[in-house]
């Protein structure tokens, strides 16, 4: 939140525009999680906020990044993060192998695989929108650029390993004599 509001000011609308349109690949937020952290962000003195009046309809309010909050920006830009855990709630069906539902387990991958393939649409409209000459751009303007490129191989790796073990599911039996 703080990173798009030091670029430019905007509403809790603009702020999942910009979530929706360039950072979908690095951080995903709900309408409601994006209002809940604006108010308590406000309330931390990090952001303040300017309502401004639109005739007859609801006020527009306007969250502006405060001198405290570019300071908890940089202290956070300074320092480092520990390695993310892998935290995948479906790793844990494959603990339950044998249990989980043959026809169950198929959808569920192969949605999976679906979404997948449309995420890496998305990064392909995200790229060819935002960095289709990149040879053009600042390191600033290309370092988001990177995590784009993470997003698809990391994408293209799950789709990868997803085929993997559709393949050899449906090439081996379960003790139930059922192929997947």
């Amino acid at each position: 939140m703080l990173i798009t509001l030091q670029q430019e000011p905007g509403t809790g609308y603009d702020i999942l525009q910009r979530f929706q349109s360039g950072l979908v690949h690095v951080w995903q937020a709900s309408h409601q999680q994006i209002y809940r952290e604006l108010d308590r962000l406000r309330i931390e003195g990090l952001l303040r906020c300017e309502t401004l009046p639109q005739g007859e309809r609801p006020a527009r309010k306007v969250y502006y990044l405060t001198e405290a909050g570019l300071e908890a920006l940089k202290d956070w830009l300074a320092a480092p993060l520990a390695a993310g855990s892998v935290r995948e709630p479906l790793f844990a069906k494959f603990f339950a192998w044998e249990s989980w539902p043959v026809e169950a387990r198929r959808q569920e991958l192969t949605e999976l695989q679906e979404q997948l393939r449309d995420r890496l649409a998305t990064y392909a409209d995200i790229e060819q929108q935002w960095f289709s000459h990149p040879e053009s751009l600042t390191p600033a303007q290309r370092a988001p650029r990177h995590t784009l490129r993470l997003g698809q191989r990391l994408t293209t790796t799950w789709l990868a390993w997803l085929e993997e073990v559709l393949q050899d599911a449906s090439s081996t039996q379960d003790d139930s004599t059922q192929n997947f």
